[in-house]
């Protein structure tokens, strides 16, 4: 069955089975948890099992469920910001309405997901609550975003909410392996990716480990640093949106992991255990009130940069607040407005 194939999230499969299986199925829901972590394919699963041919839960070998998963089913509907845009439009909703009236296809039932639920402007929010409210009697929708509280709340009080955890690192592990990964890298790639299969892939293909290899000295001799010094990383580390979000998204591994050497949690709970030396030496240094004050600051900078603020003013701007924390924790008194 195609629901075997979601690993990690046992619970949710569980109750969409029971639902299926007795018929009282919610005719929309809303699937919340990290990009990576089997929300699209229990949806596409679940849009299978309304057309299965043999089965109330989708048998996945019959012609329904093997167009659904290949996402070629007439009666499948899967709705995405338009390529290179950041937003899901009027437009699109429009047009998922005007289909969601006609009769299906192929099957019984015709199954609309909105991947990015979170994305709709609020125009086109707006514009599919009537149809949430008195949905087609053939049609279902899955809406799909990272938390309830991402999409309007006149959305999501009209929704199933059904919330998916993060992979656990023993699932990630097991899945990236089964990508023909290398057991040791795996085991490094399932703890930076957080519980997401997509991060954790993404990260491999771009070779961050190796990439975060090379940053290690930068960052641990940062709050040292002097300001020419600071402007080249800034520069460096700036040089497009994409690349300072992943700086930035390294950057809070690392203070991460010092952080939790300085409450004193198990080398376990790391994520780069092998610069143990490098991290204790700074948890020891910084301390714990400068530590969630820098990961404050970088959650800041990513924000910023994520809502199209100067790339390598942000990344300067950053930068010189760390350095201000500096080995001793003179930075703890700092508000954001600081500089």
């Amino acid at each position: 069955m195609l629901f075997d194939r979601i690993k990690g999230q046992e619970s949710a499969v569980r109750i969409l089975a029971r639902a299926l299986e007795s018929g009282r199925m919610p005719t929309t829901f809303l699937f919340t948890g990290p990009s990576g972590c089997g929300r699209m394919g229990t949806a596409l699963a679940l849009a299978a099992s309304f057309n299965c041919e043999n089965s109330a839960l989708a048998c996945g070998s019959c012609q329904s469920c093997r167009l659904h998963i290949s996402n070629s089913h007439p009666d499948l509907v899967i709705v995405r910001p338009p390529e290179g845009k950041r937003v899901i439009v009027i437009e699109q909703i429009r047009t998922l309405i005007e289909r969601a009236y006609l009769m299906p296809l192929m099957g019984t039932t015709s199954t609309f997901i909105v991947d990015g639920a979170h994305l709709m402007n609020p125009n086109a929010a707006n514009a599919l609550l009537k149809t949430l409210e008195e949905p087609p009697a053939t049609s279902r929708f899955i809406l799909i975003a990272p938390d309830r509280d991402s999409v309007l709340p006149t959305v999501s009080s009209r929704c199933r909410i059904l919330a998916f955890r993060p992979l656990s690192r023993s699932v990630m592990e097991a899945l990236l392996e089964a990508e023909g990964i290398d057991k040791k890298r795996a085991a490094l790639l399932a703890s930076m990716a957080r519980g997401s299969m997509a991060r954790g892939l993404e990260y491999h293909r771009e070779e961050i480990p190796e990439r975060m290899a090379q940053e290690f000295g930068p960052l641990s001799s940062l709050h040292e640093a002097g300001p020419s010094r600071l402007l080249d990383l800034a520069k460096g580390w700036g040089k497009n949106r994409t690349e300072a979000l992943k700086i930035t998204e390294l950057m809070a591994q690392w203070y991460r992991d010092i952080l939790v050497l300085s409450e004193g949690a198990p080398r376990e709970q790391l994520i780069h255990s092998s610069h143990l030396a490098t991290l204790r030496t700074l948890a020891e240094e910084l301390g714990s009130a400068s530590l969630s004050m820098i990961l404050e600051s970088i959650e800041d900078a990513r924000e910023d940069l994520e809502n199209n603020t100067n790339v390598e003013l942000t990344m300067d701007n950053l930068l010189f607040r760390l350095r201000k924390f500096g080995r001793t924790g003179q930075g703890n008194t700092l508000s954001r407005e600081g500089f």
